[in-house]
């Protein structure tokens, strides 16, 4: 069966060629037989030939069902309602438009641990094939990729190059800047020709790509906000993005970070700001009890549930209200409480 494809394959790839190109390239044509890797690249390289298993730019974003991934987010993601609509909301506007007029452009705003990261897989995983590690979804880390403020010019000139060799590979990709509040500023405006209203630059089309900031800046004000509604005696729920978004604007604009005095800020140039407010001991549980569920342990109850969540450091301390580090520690925990009965 393997002689016979690399027969037929051979004998597809010399009669599809022009003459010419058969006598110039015969004797590669035969050492490519050798191999299917071999076949498999000249077909690419000859035909642009494209196999089912390869993923495709933009073709799960045809598929993309708002509704599902708004209940898929209901479900995972623990006490973020205010995430959950707007997420939904703008990714929806954005991939069922037939003009676009920018690129899609939110920012995250946060404690460590609330969500922020965990929801951009999310939003991966229902726009691409292959989730976070489709080739279409680019991710940098602010103290991975940009850790030196000497730096800056070289870094602005990489992210130049990036975003252009990655849009005219696929004009629908995701881009997604982790740990902004750990950058330099100035560094993120490099990608402001490309999230601003231009038609194209250079023939390039990027109005269809989406960016996401991931930022602690602002998550003392949002913790703030959080803390108030729970001392009216309000619900949580009750939380509404007036309450919220000014001052997740004010901090992102003016707290030491990537966004510092950028012009993406100050040229309105963020769709949206979303605020993940503090998860509190019953979202942490939920997170107990999903990690434990994941690790298939047996006797998952209250007690352990419990026990493992009051490990977790609370502020402010007086009320042990909110988890300083989300769900961020918890499989740390669970495997240091959890196997000791």
């Amino acid at each position: 069966m393997y002689f016979l494809f690399n027969e037929l394959t051979t004998f597809l790839l010399i009669v599809s060629l022009p003459l010419s190109t058969c006598l110039l390239h015969s004797t590669y044509i035969y050492g490519v037989a050798s191999g299917t890797g071999a076949i498999i690249s000249a077909l690419v390289i000859y035909f642009n030939v494209s196999f089912p298993w390869q993923e495709k730019c933009g073709h799960s974003w045809k598929n993309f069902n708002a509704t599902s991934f708004n209940s898929y987010l209901e479900e995972h993601l623990y006490g973020q309602h205010l995430v959950t609509s707007i997420v939904t909301r703008s990714i929806k506007a954005h991939v069922s438009k037939n003009k676009y007029s920018k690129a899609l452009v939110m920012s995250f705003h946060g404690w460590t641990g609330s969500g922020k990261n965990y929801a951009s897989k999310m939003i991966a995983n229902a726009l691409y094939e292959n989730g976070p590690q489709s080739k279409f979804v680019h991710w940098y880390i602010g103290t991975r990729d940009f850790p030196h403020a000497t730096e800056l010019i070289q870094y602005r000139d990489r992210l130049q190059k990036d975003i252009p060799e990655y849009t005219k590979k696929c004009g629908q990709s995701l881009f997604i800047f982790d740990e902004m509040d750990k950058m330099s500023p100035g560094i993120i405006d490099a990608i402001k020709p490309f999230i601003d209203f231009h038609d194209e630059i250079d023939g390039v089309d990027y109005r269809k790509n989406i960016f996401i900031f991931l930022s602690n800046a602002g998550g003392s004000e949002i913790t703030r906000v959080a803390f108030n509604f729970w001392l009216d005696g309000k619900d949580r729920e009750d939380i509404d993005m007036r309450d919220i978004e000014p001052l997740v604007n004010q901090g992102a604009f003016n707290e030491k970070g990537g966004l510092q005095y950028s012009e993406i800020v100050e040229k309105n140039l963020i769709d949206a700001y979303v605020p993940f407010l503090p998860l509190e001991k019953v979202h942490v549980k939920k997170c107990v009890a999903h990690e434990l569920r994941l690790r298939r342990f047996k006797n998952i109850n209250d007690k352990l549930i419990d026990k493992v969540a009051s490990q977790i450091i609370y502020y402010p301390p007086q009320f042990e209200l909110f988890s300083v580090s989300g769900c961020k520690k918890i499989s740390h925990k669970v495997d240091v409480y959890a196997y000791d009965d």
